[in-house]
């Protein structure tokens, strides 16, 4: 995926489900969203299923990318409410999972995302589809619709899915980070930082780090050892994963030099992601 070429299938499907606008989804809604998450964890796609997607505003559509087949849950053109786009490939079933919540706010990560899945063996993925936060032109109240952050969205159905149909995959999510902005000298240094979004690190997120430092030359930090910034805290994934009994989380911060590197650059691509594949809680 070079940056002046034509967008790959995947890419084209992911640009074309964009929205400016979110709305929140009610409770009864996102119950049968995790139940639908589930069984595309499991692999069916029945015309039932489908069906009931249909009924929640949404199209399935398999795409060839890569040479590959992939499975797309998308929102219908005429009824997009910001609620993310989900991918499922065909892969062993420990595979880890991708996700990258701020896919228009932090340059680059959904692209990154969506080309490390074509091109690797990741189970999954999710994006978001609208704005993190968004102003109503009317009435100029903002909606937060910033999907690592919201209790009740998609994402969270999607990530309990993912826990309870494939407990033994990793979920990868992708972030971006401005270096000018940190506090610390260790976060103007960085180039990558990894954590757990809790207080320490855990197997994965040590697995991970060992691989990316094994590939990259820039600086590869783990939270809170290494930095005590942008250690996810609050991402309320992490903390979904972590109520369900999963240690799968791993939140990975990307400076921009790298995610500009990997955006262009489909040698290094594939290195981070092979590396990434492997990952096992």
């Amino acid at each position: 995926m070079a940056a002046q070429s034509a967008p790959a299938p995947l890419h084209r499907l992911f640009l074309d489900s964009q929205s400016q606008a979110y709305q929140a989804p009610s409770s009864d809604e996102l119950k049968q969203a995790e139940y639908l998450f589930r069984q595309a964890f499991n692999g069916a796609m029945r015309p039932q299923q489908r069906a009931a997607w249909t009924a929640l505003g949404f199209q399935v559509e398999r795409i060839t990318d890569n040479q590959q087949v992939f499975t797309v849950i998308r929102e219908q053109s005429k009824r997009r409410r910001g609620r993310g786009f989900y991918v499922f490939a065909i892969a062993p079933a420990s595979a880890p999972i991708l996700q990258a919540p701020h896919a228009l706010d932090d340059k680059h990560t959904g692209a990154i995302a969506i080309a490390l899945l074509a091109e690797n063996q990741f189970i999954a993925g999710a994006w978001s589809t609208a704005p993190r936060r968004h102003q109503n032109d009317d009435d100029e109240t903002v909606t937060d619709s910033d999907m690592a952050h919201q209790s009740d969205s998609y994402f969270i159905a999607f990530s309990r899915a993912a826990a309870l149909a494939q407990p033994a995959s990793a979920i990868l999510q992708l972030h971006g980070f401005n270096a000018a902005k940190r506090k610390t000298e260790a976060g103007r240094r960085a180039g990558v930082i990894v954590s757990a979004g809790q207080s320490e690190p855990t197997p994965v997120v040590e697995q991970t780090v060992r691989c990316l430092r094994g590939e990259l030359r820039v600086p590869v930090l783990t939270y809170p050892r290494d930095i005590k910034e942008l250690g996810a805290l609050t991402n309320e994934i992490g903390e979904t994963l972590r109520a369900l009994g999963r240690s799968s989380f791993v939140h990975i911060e990307m400076g921009q030099p790298l995610r500009d590197q990997l955006y262009t650059d489909a040698t290094l691509r594939q290195r981070i992601g092979g590396c990434l594949a492997g990952v096992r809680p």
